[in-house]
């Protein structure tokens, strides 16, 4: 039995709003971010959602939230859901590294980003690695169900590649971050994952598309 998979990246968050880098720092989903969750949601309002998964960081929780309650169940938070550990970076804003780091904030990790390990931080495959470990189990435990899984833009970008086999250093240019609050479709059954669509975001042309890759 096939098990249905909708990835939604969190909608705007705090930091995003003001350009700041987020790992695991633990800020709320912006005013613009609950409106588009809430499109979220709506969009996804006619979807048979017989379970909802959620990074345990409050930006994710916050999107997972108006499905589940849609359903009357209950977010199920998974630690290993988490965005990438970015070390050093967490809580500067994109200017300040930039200011200190600005060759390698932008060859190695905008040009670079599927080999890239931050500063005293995790690897990005290695986050998409335990991202997938943890979607894996989700797929088996709950076979033949449909599962939403709120989660975070480095980690649906690095696990969707290895998912359909793009090599690491081939990500940038092939593959784009996910939207905030769009939402991505895979299959997944007999160990393989089947692709069926990515970064949708069209049901939030009214508020505002914002594509922040942090």
């Amino acid at each position: 039995m096939k098990t249905k998979l909708i990835f939604v990246r969190h909608g705007e968050s705090l930091g995003n709003a003001v350009r700041v880098m987020l790992g695991h720092t633990d800020l709320d989903l912006s005013e613009k971010g609950y409106m588009q969750a809430a499109a979220t949601a709506e969009a996804l309002a006619d979807e048979k959602i017989d379970y909802v998964y959620s990074s345990d960081l409050l930006r994710a929780m916050n999107t997972a939230r108006p499905h589940a309650e849609r359903r009357n169940i209950t977010v199920i938070p998974s630690r290993e859901l988490r965005e990438v550990d970015i070390g050093e970076w967490e809580g500067r804003s994109v200017e300040e590294i930039i200011a200190s780091s600005g060759e390698v904030f932008e060859r190695d990790w905008h040009l670079g980003f599927g080999t890239f390990t931050f500063p005293g931080g995790e690897a990005v495959a290695r986050a998409g690695e335990r991202f997938m470990s943890e979607v894996e189990r989700i797929a088996e435990r709950h076979a033949g169900s449909t599962v939403l899984i709120a989660a975070h833009a480095a980690v649906i970008r690095s696990f969707w590649a290895r998912a359909v086999g793009i090599a690491p250093e081939k990500i940038v240019g092939t593959l784009e971050f996910p939207s905030n609050a769009s939402y991505s479709v895979m299959e997944y059954g007999q160990g393989s994952f089947t692709p069926v669509s990515y970064s949708n975001d069209a049901h939030l042309l009214n508020i505002g598309i914002t594509k922040v890759n942090t």
